[in-house]
């Protein structure tokens, strides 16, 4: 019997709501009763294993190798980078949960702007005996960037509840912590510093290394490397149409020429162009391309104007490029070579 593939995904939240609908898109849709289950299986795909746990724990088990795939912030992952050495990045960016991790300070200090400001800041708090606070769920990116800056003098405090009253409530003097718009630290009084962003980060897919090893051994069209292509092609169609103008040809020869020309100004990529055919053979021309969603609106009227008679826009579920590097060939670049395994002798000699 074949070994399942063990995939880890978050088992509730924003991580989870994502992954699941790109998986779905994908036709890997994930049969699970309610969150209180945490195993579940794939419709179609009886390899695939899927287990469901904390975001933070999916690092620990794809590293130790009880799973071979699992989905996390890459903030997470990246914390904890070096303690799972056997663990690697498969997809940076799942194309959800964008977030950086930022330094914050108050709003009253109007002196400080730049992360360069901390260097002096944090002596003169040495010089009068006081100890530098930081607090932050993530000690270790926060240690490496600020030695990188060269401010040694800070101690960090360890959180995992809300950091932002913290220089309030005076537990700490700044904060390093996860924002996506803002918001929440505007709120609160706080204020990013330049070049304050420690870590941009994503949903993303890793993987344990040894395991990745073997299963790109099973080749592009087994269930691993089907499941990586299926992927890529919903990664590159998100946000994209598949759009089709049509007019017909007395309209003038150039027509389809300014047209395409005018779709190439919009940022469409993947133009083509050919000739068609109404019912009662009318001759015409046709231009596809894969154009933005929120582009097309803002298009149609102009395309019109151009010769266009009709203009259609379809969701476009996959988008696969023969010149694009597909990830199952840069995780296959990217692990060890297994030794090839040769049949055991029988103890005869050949002639």
């Amino acid at each position: 019997m074949i070994d399942p593939i063990r995939l880890a995904l978050p088992s509730k939240g924003h991580l989870y709501d994502g992954v699941v609908e790109i998986l779905k898109t994908a036709g890997y849709k994930v049969r699970r009763v309610s969150e209180r289950q945490y195993e579940a299986t794939i419709s179609g795909h009886p390899r695939f294993h899927v287990v469901f746990m904390r975001p933070t724990d999916i690092v620990t088990q794809v590293q130790e190798g009880r799973c071979h795939l699992g989905v996390t912030g890459g903030d997470l992952f990246a914390e904890r980078a070096g303690e799972a050495e056997n663990a690697q990045v498969v997809i940076n960016d799942l194309g959800y949960a964008g977030c950086r991790l930022v330094v914050a300070v108050p709003e009253s200090w109007i002196d400080v702007t730049h992360l360069i400001d901390l260097v002096d800041l944090t002596a003169e708090f040495k010089a009068a005996g006081r100890t530098f606070r930081v607090s932050t769920k993530y000690p270790s990116l926060t240690q490496a960037y600020f030695r990188q800056w060269g401010i040694h003098y800070f101690q960090i405090i360890d959180s995992d509840g809300a950091l932002e009253l913290h220089p309030t409530l005076g537990i700490a003097d700044i904060i390093v912590d996860l924002t996506s718009s803002g918001t929440t630290l505007k709120d609160n009084r706080l204020r990013e510093i330049d070049r304050g962003t420690v870590l941009e980060s994503a949903a993303c897919l890793i993987g344990h290394a040894p395991s990745l090893a073997e299963l790109v051994t099973e080749g592009v069209s087994a269930p691993f490397g089907l499941l990586l292509d299926a992927i890529d092609g919903v990664r590159a169609s998100e946000g994209q149409l598949h759009l089709e103008v049509v007019g017909r040809l007395a309209a003038g020869p150039s027509t389809a020429e300014a047209v395409a020309t005018y779709l190439v100004s919009q940022g469409a990529q993947h133009l083509a162009r050919g000739e068609v055919w109404s019912m009662d053979g009318t001759p015409g021309w046709r231009v596809t391309a894969l154009i933005a969603s929120k582009k097309l609106t803002a298009c149609q009227r102009q395309l019109f104007r151009l010769g266009a008679a009709r203009v259609v826009g379809l969701p476009a579920r996959f988008v696969f490029d023969r010149d694009g590097i597909s990830t199952f060939d840069q995780v296959k670049k990217s692990v060890p070579t297994l030794p090839e395994v040769r049949p055991e002798s029988d103890g005869r000699v050949e002639p």
